[in-house]
């Protein structure tokens, strides 16, 4: 999964991505492939509903896959919560997904960098992990 991850995330990350996955109040899925991590997702409580982040799948079938596998972690008390996905805007498939499913757009930001774009791979980004850390 390190690999898979570093594919996708411009830093070695390994502790916190173990600790993000595996907290307690989040809900992991993933998905393997002949032994191997590949993609992955979490779902975890936020402010007035709960986030999804990281969602990294190499195609739009997996990553709603993945969805599937994480949205029925949701207790029954909290259906009716919103849950929110940050989609990167370069991923088309990511927003023909959103569209596919229904979801609404609720705000947008600017990726921004300091002194170049980050060599990854923003196709098989269908959820950042998390903007609150920075």
């Amino acid at each position: 999964m390190k690999v898979y991850d570093r594919a996708l995330f411009p830093a070695p990350r390994d502790l916190f991505l173990e600790s993000w996955l595996g907290a307690f109040s989040h809900v992991s899925k993933l998905y393997t492939e002949n032994g191997r991590t590949r993609d992955y997702a979490t779902l975890r409580p936020y402010l007035t509903g709960y986030k999804i982040g990281p969602l990294f799948a190499d195609t739009a079938e997996i990553a709603r896959a993945l969805l599937a596998a994480v949205l029925p972690s949701i207790p029954d008390v909290h259906n009716a919560h919103e849950v929110f996905i940050d989609m990167p805007q370069p991923n088309v498939s990511a927003f023909a997904l959103a569209e596919e499913l229904g979801l609404e757009k609720v705000f947008e930001t600017a990726r921004m960098y300091s002194d170049h774009e980050p060599e990854i791979d923003l196709n098989r980004i269908f959820g950042v992990t998390t903007f609150e850390l920075g």
